[in-house]
């Protein structure tokens, strides 16, 4: 195990470079100029000189050849500089240290709620497999996993903090704030997991032990926790790591929506400022968390099936 983590975190080091490159080339040459956004705020006024474009461009390091820009921010990478921000002046690793506990916090919640919400009714649907409630919950899946996010959202916002006014209808107050978000965010995942589930439980039943075990007269969910389920969590846990991705790309909207000031806000806000490092930064994290989430999924797959084997063979 210790050495094919090894060799996984080797493979993604050249993994997280190509990726630094692509993100940096991408940024750069994104129509704008951050230059002359940023000397007209400086000078206060809508237009700004092509001389105060030509000192900002300086002054931002923007004068400079492309591979000693991208040289100068790897290095920086390598030693916990992320640079600074253009349009606040500050640090970008203080700036994304502000935002990302509020982005953690949707997350999370959003990844419990899947959990919570999409393994149960998963179950439910394979032991009650040909039964009416399974093609409810068939239905209700589908339709849940149809309903676009930004649609939910407002329609929560109308009916839950608008007419009812159970819940705020934004930002972050409380543990109150995060429900409307979370639901949002989780809705779709949670949808698909249980769709898998279901399948991949119905494809284990037909397997030798389960039906040993049924005829030593063990019960249907007994024969579930104990036989099934593990066997079966491999897809749900191929899904979970690339949802991890999903989530972050949802929670941008869904941050957005409802004023939560988390990475996801702070991205859109860095995007229409023209904020090349603060971008960067954001997008790099991104990648990085979604890499981590696949090294976790290969590890799970050794602890769920001893039969999937993460050393190569001695020769």
């Amino acid at each position: 195990m210790a050495r094919y983590l090894a060799r996984r975190l080797l493979i993604a080091i050249p993994t997280l470079l190509a990726l630094s490159f692509l993100i940096f080339l991408l940024v750069t040459n994104a129509p704008g100029d951050p230059a002359e956004e940023y000397a007209r705020k400086r000078s206060g006024s809508q237009e700004a000189t092509a001389q105060d474009i030509r000192n900002a461009q300086k002054e931002l390091g923007l004068d400079r050849p492309f591979f000693v820009q991208y040289g100068s921010w790897i290095k920086g990478l390598a030693t916990g500089d992320l640079g600074e921000s253009f349009a606040k002046r500050r640090p970008v690793y203080d700036v994304l240290k502000e935002r990302i506990t509020a982005t953690l916090e949707l997350t999370t919640a959003a990844l419990l709620l899947i959990l919570v919400v999409g393994l149960p009714l998963g179950v439910m649907a394979a032991m009650f497999h040909r039964h009416w409630t399974d093609q409810a919950f068939r239905v209700a899946a589908l339709m849940a996993a149809s309903i676009p996010g930004f649609f939910l959202a407002y329609m929560l916002i109308v009916q839950l903090a608008t007419e009812m006014k159970l819940l705020p209808v934004a930002g972050r107050q409380g543990w109150e704030s995060l429900i409307m978000p979370a639901i949002v965010v989780a809705i779709t995942p949670a949808a698909v997991i249980s769709r898998l589930l279901r399948a991949s439980l119905l494809e284990v039943f037909t397997e030798d032990y389960i039906r040993t075990a049924r005829s030593k007269g063990l019960g249907s969910l007994q024969v579930v926790l104990r036989h099934g389920l593990r066997n079966a969590s491999i897809p749900v846990v191929t899904y979970l790591g690339t949802v991890l991705g999903a989530l972050l790309e949802g929670v941008v909207i869904t941050e957005f929506i409802f004023a939560w000031p988390g990475l996801g806000l702070l991205t859109l806000e860095a995007i229409s400022q023209r904020d090349y490092p603060l971008i960067q930064a954001a997008v790099l994290m991104a990648g990085a968390i979604y890499l981590v989430g696949n090294l976790l999924v290969d590890v799970l797959y050794g602890l769920l099936d001893p039969r999937i084997r993460l050393e190569p063979a001695a020769r």
